[in-house]
């Protein structure tokens, strides 16, 4: 009986230390918060197709922290930035949402945990379905 105990433990012991070294590699691969002034763009692209560049200077190490500086968006209810710029985009209605990224590329993150760099350029698209 004794053998068979120690695969059990052995294998509890290797899996822990999987997951603490999953979580130690997670956050030391995460971006780091950048202090100080940055400046960056953010430009709105309408249903219409038409744009409107923004260019900001922030101390805001997170994207939405320098949006709602900037008065372009408006935390909603639910949790979501639905206006940005003066338009609302209402899922309910007509299946809108607002599509974040960065340099074309959709971001893989929240608004709120996206950090954000001098120089960087980030789109919102008004969008309709998928």
């Amino acid at each position: 009986m004794k053998k068979q105990k120690w695969p059990i433990i052995i294998g509890a012991i290797v899996l822990v230390a999987l997951i603490v070294g999953a979580v130690f590699l997670w956050k030391g691969l995460s971006a780091k918060p950048n202090e100080g002034s940055k400046a960056l763009t953010f430009e709105v692209v309408l249903q219409d197709g038409s744009s409107k560049e923004h260019k900001l200077t922030t101390d805001a190490e997170y994207l939405a922290n320098a949006l709602v500086e900037a008065g372009l968006v408006e935390y909603a209810e639910d949790g979501m930035y639905n206006t940005i710029d003066g338009v609302t985009a209402d899922w309910s209605k007509d299946e809108s949402w607002w599509c974040i990224s960065k340099d074309g590329e959709a971001l893989s993150v929240g608004m709120n945990q996206q950090v954000i760099a001098d120089g960087e350029h980030y789109e919102a698209t008004y969008t309709i379905g998928f």
